[in-house]
């Protein structure tokens, strides 16, 4: 699972260093063209027949719905709010979104979650360059961001508990994503797609932090809560900064790496607490 969060990791640097294109449409793209290469995995491993099967239960519904407000409002909200303060408010309000909505509060959570929170705090505001405020709909917008992020992750366990496999279940919730974000594509500006630099972006977002974080991910919910697989989902941000350090050449300063040693160590108690505890999680979600 922490492989499949790191990976999510390097959305921000790939759209850095690629070319400029609009962020609406490009979600759109990036979801259309996984949830096709998600039915064409499924398909290979002989399992095209489940994804009809797949559409009929709530969990990929709900997983696509979320997966595309997720897309939308995150993309949304670093306009609005900026990339540090809308980062925050996405990213680290999903732990606690995820635990209240499923009731999966522990000493263990709440310490764990308290001290990544935190940390993303210090790691964020060690990047902030900007005095501006940000609106009151740029944190709407995370906010929405962040639910939406904790809908995904719950549904994929409820799906886990109900035994579905995991590449039809993919395919069948980034199908429906595709679907709810397909307007997006009908009235905006796609000619970049057809450009090879444009190309090339649309085909890393797609197959490396989406085909394969994903199913990396999605592995990691049949073993831990979701409320513990929101907290693990803070390790993004440090791998984002982490890259844009190395590779963009931006500075964290002192406040900054600190916050990210805090992520560290919250991620630390957390998988430690549940390899103690891991087989005795239940999976009794249903969104």
């Amino acid at each position: 699972m922490l492989s499949g969060a790191a990976l999510f990791g390097t959305i921000g640097t790939a759209q850095a260093v690629g070319p400029d294109v609009p962020t609406p449409e490009l979600a759109a793209s990036r979801l259309l063209l996984a949830g096709l290469l998600f039915v064409v995995v499924a398909a290979a491993a002989r399992q095209g027949g489940q994804i009809l099967r797949t559409l009929r239960s709530a969990p990929a519904w709900w997983a696509g719905v979320g997966q595309a407000g997720f897309n939308l409002c995150f993309l949304a909200a670093m306009v609005q709010a900026g990339v540090a303060v809308g980062t925050l408010v996405a990213i680290g309000a999903t732990p606690i979104i995820t635990g209240l909505l499923t009731r999966q509060i522990s000493r263990v959570w709440l310490a764990a979650t308290t001290v990544a929170v935190t940390g993303l705090v210090l790691l964020v505001g060690g990047q902030v360059g900007s005095d501006d405020a940000p609106s009151a709909l740029g944190i709407v917008l995370a906010l929405g961001a962040s639910t939406s992020y904790a809908t995904y992750i719950i549904a994929g366990n409820a799906a886990a508990a109900r035994g579905l496999e995991i590449q039809p279940y993919l395919a069948a919730a980034f199908s429906v994503s595709a679907v709810v974000t397909l307007p997006v594509l009908l009235v905006g500006e796609v000619a970049w797609a057809v450009r090879w630099d444009g190309a090339l972006l649309l085909l890393y977002m797609a197959v490396v932090p989406t085909i394969l974080a994903y199913s990396l991910f999605n592995r990691g919910l049949r073993g831990v809560r979701s409320s513990t697989a929101s907290t693990l989902g803070l390790i993004e941000p440090v791998v984002a900064a982490a890259l844009a350090y190395v590779v963009l050449g931006e500075r964290l300063g002192t406040v900054g790496v600190l916050g990210a040693g805090l992520v560290l160590v919250g991620l630390l108690i957390i998988v430690r607490a549940g390899a103690r505890v891991k087989s005795a999680i239940p999976y009794a979600e249903h969104p």
